[in-house]
This record gives structure tokens, sequence and C-alpha cells, in this order.
């Protein structure tokens, strides 16, 4: 009994180990997933094979009509040349059943089932349609060589793209067709369904192809054309009806037949006369399975055509790649499989070469029969070996099963499976891509219309292109604009020196940037500050910040530059920060100067902060002038004596001469090299250490677990530090991390003195605790500022405050009869629109669905100004 239960338990772990497994490499699912168990094509499972029996007819007769379609649209571009549909078929049943049978073995989707296809009838039919036109222009060439010449180009192909199937899947190459654009994608998948849709006339009537062919098809042959239609739209209404997919397969193809069959028995009429009028193939007798090599006769085949031309093998077996790509993905997307593209590429490669060395064609996946056989509720290979081994037996008795199938039947549901596609890529798909992804879709099948697919594929590329240009022209990148009223450095400054950049601190605006920049974004937001600096008489420094843009172009560089001479003439110094370093060498290129461009400095977020403080110092220079300039000179002094050091630090913590005297002796003074770490943040550290004001420099960092890894600055003071004091009192870990940025002189307390010196005199601890608490209150001023600065943007929208919304105000003449509070976010900035202008407070109104365009200034200022007036929530 125990060795059972360890058994059972040892069984659980390694399905909940396959589990994680799944769940950590989606791409490499176990096997349990990827195939069902072994016993699966048990023969013994009679019941299972019932089951797939049922699923596996209406396959088989879905992919029979598929074959015998595809068929007589190759043989059309031989018309009047000796070439036979009954053999193409042939071919089409055997390599659907070769492959049929190799592929879904192969795949991770056991409910693979393999067809003909579209796109492979396409690329047969242009084929033969060249040897065919050569033959033409050459005048001498009998129509048997002809004939001969074209059945044995099909398998020789056939060889060729296997060969190109394999190269692509062993390469990994499909990842290139991931990059087209989805409405590309859709568009191909429409001028598909109109190729198939058009083809479909070339089954009711031998000769008619194109367009042209629907109106002679209407006058030559109305009742077939008229039967056609009704057999396409039945099929589409009865889906709505909500039939079985089973039965929804196979109930208008048997009905149609059914009630055909009985007309003919009722009418007294011979089948030759019905023949004549165009309802049935011509008839076709017993065709042994080896008429498949009997008919190609390479004696007679002309070697000068046998060879493809380069443009068409190159053109249209893109076109094939691109197809079976898609298609793949279509499977995986349908049927929840994890299949690899690349393998399934290749293994189609594999399969399709037998069958090409066969002497047939190419056997490549089929979405719709797959989708259908998951919706069918098969779960194993059951079905697709079935539906293989009926293909492979149809093949091999040679039971012309053509003769019972009516011309109008095969040409209906080649309209139908042409109409579906048609509505799902040309009308259902608008609720997807929009009007500028329709106009790429409709584009791209109207080329295919006129000039072919791969053109089609190219048009649909090119408009893609202009459209993705013209929408990157409309995009917007102004993350935030601000004055120096809202946002200040993280460096501590004197009383004095922060009374007066708030007195001036309308002097000073940030604007922060998102997104690429490219012409259309930079000309409106060139326009922008254009407009706000022309209203603005104030303003003297404009910083921005480049933190978030993700590339700038070389236009981007050339607008900035023209905007920082408009700026100078203004008499605004403009300022750039955290710029990388391609785009601060694509600024300094076109004259910015060095002087005013601030990098990234490998990943540290003071490069904003440095731009800003060089703005404050400039004004703080031109208030105090003399006073500002020897401030700022004076160096830090590290060989003051113990006496001053220990006069420095009382002034600092406001203690009793006795008190620092206490201090002083419980701890030790050190001078402590650049880069020396004083605190870690979330270690408990052991040692308090207090920087002596006016003799040290530290820096304190914050890593607040951003993508890339750099440490957010939130403090740099001159004016003395206290690091480490929560660890030594409260036995918590540092808040922060903190550093020496020049040579400084230290105070350092080992824990146990520091505790015994508290318990002896607490109002020491008071004082300490008073200037730490300022510390962290700084500490969380800079980290707020910076989280309300970045989360505007993108879907939230532009981040303003107070003074900049005025100045828009200004601009429209409107003044603001509320105080209000200092900080404003522009909720969806766009500048068409603006957005909801508020505090949280205020409710937000619903979404406009159509605002009409306006300048940037006027939506942005009219629009604040609106919601700002209608409401009558008091603001905070």
């Amino acid at each position: 009994m125990d060795r059972q239960e360890t058994t059972g338990e040892r069984y659980r772990k390694r399905q909940q180990q396959r589990s994680i497994m799944a769940v950590m490499d989606p791409y490499n699912p176990p096997a349990s997933k990827k195939r069902a168990d072994g016993g699966r094509l048990s023969l013994r499972d009679w019941k299972s094979w019932l089951s797939a029996f049922s699923a596996a007819v209406p396959l088989f007769l879905l992919s029979y009509s598929s074959c015998v379609s595809y068929a007589h649209l190759i043989v059309s571009g031989a018309y009047g040349y000796p070439i036979r549909a009954v053999v193409i078929t042939s071919m089409h049943l055997f390599s659907s059943g070769l492959t049929g049978l190799i592929l879904p073995m192969r795949s991770k989707c056991p409910l693979i089932i393999p067809s003909a296809d579209i796109s492979v009838t396409m690329f047969y039919q242009m084929i033969v349609m060249d040897i065919v036109k050569a033959a033409a222009d050459d005048g001498t060439l009998s129509p048997e060589a002809v004939a001969a010449t074209a059945m044995l180009a099909l398998p020789v192909n056939t060889i060729l793209m296997s060969l190109v199937f394999f190269l692509v899947g062993e390469q990994k190459a499909t990842v290139v067709v991931s990059y087209l654009p989805y409405p590309v994608v859709a568009g191909f998948l429409g001028s598909i369904g109109l190729a198939i849709f058009v083809g479909a006339f070339a089954v009711l009537e031998d000769g008619l192809s194109g367009f042209s062919g629907i109106a002679q098809a209407a006058h030559d042959k109305p009742w077939p054309l008229f039967c056609a239609v009704g057999m396409a739209l039945s099929s589409i209404l009865l889906k709505y009806a909500g039939l079985p997919a089973r039965v929804l397969a196979v109930a208008p193809t048997l009905t149609t037949m059914v009630v055909f069959w009985l007309c003919v028995a009722f009418s007294g009429l011979s089948l030759e006369e019905i023949r004549q009028d165009g309802w049935l193939f011509p008839a076709a007798s017993f065709e042994p399975f080896w008429s498949i090599w009997t008919e190609q006769h390479p004696s007679q085949v002309v070697l000068h055509l046998l060879p493809p031309k380069l443009a068409t093998f190159l053109g249209l077996g893109f076109v094939l790649i691109l197809s079976l790509t898609l298609r793949i993905a279509g499977i995986e997307g349908s049927t929840g499989y994890m299949i690899g593209v690349d393998e399934e590429v290749k293994w189609t490669g594999i399969a399709s070469g037998i069958a090409g060395c066969c002497g047939t064609v190419i056997g490549s996946h089929s979405p719709g029969l797959t989708t259908f056989n998951a919706e069918a509720g098969s779960t194993t290979l059951q079905a697709a070996v079935l539906t293989a081994v009926l293909q492979l037996a149809l093949w091999l008795s040679g039971f012309p099963v053509m003769n019972l199938f009516p011309r109008f039947l095969l040409s209906g549901i080649l309209m139908n499976l042409g109409l579906v596609m048609l509505q799902e890529w040309m009308w259902t798909a608008r609720h997807k891509v929009g009007v500028l992804g329709l106009l790429v879709i409709y584009a791209q099948v109207a080329s295919s219309a006129m000039y072919g697919l791969l053109p089609s594929v190219l048009v649909g590329v090119a408009v893609a292109l202009v459209t993705a240009q013209v929408q990157l022209m409309k995009l917007h990148v102004l993350k935030y604009h601000v004055s120096r009223v809202s946002v200040k450095t993280n460096l501590h400054r004197s009383d004095r020196e922060r009374r007066i950049l708030k007195e001036y601190g309308e002097l000073i605006e940030c604007l922060g940037l998102e997104g690429f920049l490219a012409e259309g974004p930079m000309i409106k937001l060139s326009n922008y500050v254009r407009q706000y600096v022309e209203c603005n008489k104030v303003l003297r420094f404009i910083v921005f910040d480049l933190q978030a843009c993700q590339g700038c172009n070389v236009s981007a560089y050339a607008l900035l530059a023209k905007l920082d001479k408009v700026l100078q003439n203004e008499g605004i110094c403009a300022y750039y920060s955290s710029l990388e370093a391609d785009m601060s060498c694509g600024l300094k290129s076109f004259g910015v100067p060095a002087d005013r461009i601030f990098d990234s400095e490998n990943g540290s977020h003071s490069s904003f902060m440095k731009a800003l403080q060089c703005c404050e110092d400039l004004v703080l220079e031109s208030v105090l002038q003399v006073e500002w300039q020897r401030q700022i000179s004076n160096p830090i002094d590290i060989t003051d004596s113990d006496d001053n050091l220990q006069e420095k630090i009382r002034h600092f913590l406001g203690l009793t001469p006795d008190q620092v005297r206490q201090l002083c002796q419980a701890g030790a003074w050190q001078q402590k090299n650049t880069g020396c770490r004083l605190s870690s943040q979330g270690v408990c550290e052991a040692t308090v250490n207090i920087a002596v004001p006016g003799s040290s420099k530290v820096v304190e960092t914050v890593d607040v677990g951003s993508n890339w890894g750099a440490a957010q600055e939130v403090s740099s003071s001159k004016a003395g530090f206290i690091c480490g004091l929560e660890s030594v009192l409260y036995d918590e870990p540092s808040r922060s991390t903190c550093r020496v940025q020049e040579p400084s002189k230290v105070l350092c307390i080992k824990r146990a003195e520091m505790q015994q010196l508290v318990a002896s005199e607490p109002s020491i601890a008071n004082c300490l605790g008073r200037i730490t608490t300022r510390q962290f209150l700084r500490h969380s001023d800079v980290l707020l500022q910076a989280l309300q600065l970045y989360e505007g943007g993108g879907w939230r929208g532009g981040h303003f405050d107070k003074h900049t919304a005025q100045v828009c105000l200004n601009m429209l003449g409107q003044d603001s009869k509320e105080d209000a509070s200092p900080s404003r976010r522009i909720q969806n900035a766009l500048p068409e629109k603006l957005g909801n202008l508020s505090s949280p407070t205020v409710p937000r109104k619903p979404r406009m669905t159509r605002i009409q365009r306006q300048g940037t200034i006027d939506a942005w200022a009219l629009k604040w100004w609106e919601e700002r007036n209608s409401s009558t929530v008091t603001l905070s």
C-alpha cells in the first residue's frame, strides 16, 4: 500500500512538472499536449474509429470537390490541348492522401487535413499558361508535345517548390511573414477569395476566365449559373440556421446531387444531351491509378519549355510561401495547438517532395478542412488518417466519380468558398482594421483583379507603408509641460535660494517628450512651442526631457535645431536632457551647442535634474549676482579642524555644545573618498554616518525597480546628511543608498555607542530624527514629482500644471476664475482634443465620438476652460 501511494505521488509530481514546463516554455509543450497517448491509433478502439469515420466522410467529400474543381482550373490554362482534368484530379488525390499520412503524424497538431489549395492551383495554372503561350509563339509544336511538356512540368515544379519549402523551414525564414501588416495579410486572403470566386466560372464552362467569363456564363449558361449561385447562397444561409458542422458540410452537396439526378430521371433526357447542355462534365471512363504516369510522355517533352519562367517561379513562389505560412498560422489560431511554423513548412517540403518524385503535385495544409475537423469533435489522428485512406482508396480504384458531380455543384462550392473569404476579409474585417486598413485591403484586392496576386501584395505593402507614415505623422509626442513652480531639482538648497526660485519659477519650464520623434509630431510640437512663447513673454529657459523617447530621425533633428534657433531669437535658452548617444550626436551635427546637451550618463536618472539645476543656477546667478558667484565657487573644505567640524555639526543638528561634544566623543571622524557608500537600500546598517555641512557632498538614490536597472536620484546635498539612522535606532533597513560624491568628512558612530548615547540624552535622538524626517520628506517629494511627470503621456494624456494651462487660456483671451490645485493632468492629450483637465474629484465626461479638429493650443485650452466652468464639484 505504501509503495502504491509513493508511485502515485511520483506520478502526480511528474504531471505537475510537465504542467509547469508547459507554462514556462509554451513553444515546447509536453508530449501529452503535442499528441495524445500512443493508444489512440489502436485498432481495438472501434468506437473511436467509428466516430472518426463519421467526420472523415464529409472531409473526404470536401477534399475531393476541391481536387476536382482545382484540376479544372489548372486545365483551363491549356484550353484546347489534350490535358485531361481527370488525370490532374488523380494527381491531387494521390498527393492529398500521401501528405495526409505524413503531415498529421509529424505535426504537433494531429487534426491537420492536407488538400489542394487555390494558391498552389494558380501557381500550376500560370506554369501551364506560360508553356501554352511559348508554344503558341513558336507555332511549330504539336498539341501532344505541349500537353506532354505541361504534364511533366507539374511534378518538376513540385520538386523545385518542395526544395524551397524545405530551405525556408530549415533556415527559419518564415519570421519575415510576421512583419507584414495585418491589413496586407487580410488583403492577400481577400485576393485569394476573389481568385476562387472568379475561378468558379471556369469550372462552369470550359474556356471562361476573368471577369469577362462571368458575363459570358450568364449569357451562355444562365440556368447552370443560377443553380451554382443558389448552391453557394444556400450554404451561406444554412450556416446561420444553427446546423451542426458535420451536417452543414455535406447537406447542401448531397441534397443538390439527389435533386439533380431525380430531375434527370424524370426529364427523360439522355446523359449525352445533358452533357451537351453543360450540366455535366465530359464522360470519364474507368481510370487506372497508373494513368498519372502513363499520361506523361517524356519522349514528346519540349525541353526548352520545361523550366519555369523566373518571374513566375519567384513571384508565385513567394505567394506560395506566404500562403502556406498564413494557412499554418490560421490553423494554429483556430485549433489552439502550438505549432512550429518553420517545422511545418519544412515537413510540407519533405512530403510534397516525395509526392513530386512520384509524379504528382503539392499537397499542403487546408485551414478550412482542419477547422472543420476540430469543430467535428476530433482530437486524435484517426479522422485525418481515415480521410487520407479514403483518398488513396479512390485513387487506387480509378472509379470515375466525376461523372456523378454536375458542373454547377463544383462551381457553387468554389463560389461559396470565395464569397465566404470575401465577406470575412473585405466586410467583417472593417471592425478590426479601420478606414485606413480597409483602404489597404480594397486596394490590394483591386490590384489582384487587374494585375495578379504578387503585384497585389506589393501594392498592399506600398499602401500600408503610406498609411503607416500617415499614422506616424498624426502621433503626438508631448508627455508633460510644467513650470518650475511645480517641479524642482533634488539638490538641497538654502532657504533663501528656495524663496528666490519660487518667486522666479515662471522663468523656467520643462517639456517631456515621448514616442518616436518624426516629421509630423515634431512639426506639431514646434508650432505649439512657437505659439506658446509668443504668449508667454516671461519664459527664459526650457528643458526638453527626452527620456521617454524611443528614437529620432534626421528630420526631427533638423526641426529641433530650427526650433532652438527660434527660441534663441526670442531670448530663451533651451536645454536637452536624457539623450542617447546617437540622438546627442544628431543634435550636435545640426549646430546645437554641446554645453546645452545632457546625455543619459549610462542609465542615470540625474540628466534631467542636472539640466534643470543648470537653469536654476542661472536664475540665481542673475538675481544674486556676485554673492551667488562666490557661493557656487566655494569648494568643499575637508581640512577643517575638529573644532570647526564640531561647530558645523552643532548648527546642522541644532544641539547644544555639550550634546555635540558627547556625540563627537561617541563616534570618530573619517574622510570618505568619492564613491564610498554610506548606506545601502534594503540593508540594516550598523553605523550612523553624519556628513558634515560644507565639508561633504552626498548623493541619495532609490532603486524603484525600473526596467533598465537605473536608480532614481532623489537628493544631492552639501548641507549635511544623516545615513543609516533608521537601522541603528529602529532596526529598519535603509530606505535609500547614499554615496559620497566628492571627498568628504563624515562622523561615524557605531550602533552600541549611538544607542547608549540616546538612552542617556533622548533630546539628541529628537534632533537627529527631525533632520532625518526632513530628508525623508524631500525623498518622497522627488519620487512623487517623478511619478506625476512620467504617468503622463500615452493613453493617459499629457501632464500640465496651472501655470502652463493659464498661458493657454490667455491665448484665447479668457481668464481663470478659480484658484485650482497646483497640478492638473490633461487626459487623452492629443493636439485635436484636450480630454479632462481636472482633479480626480471631478467626474469624467463621456468621451466624444467626434471632435472637430482645431489648433493645438485652442483645443487644449478651450476644452480645459469648458470643463472647469461646467463642473459644479469643488476642486481640491
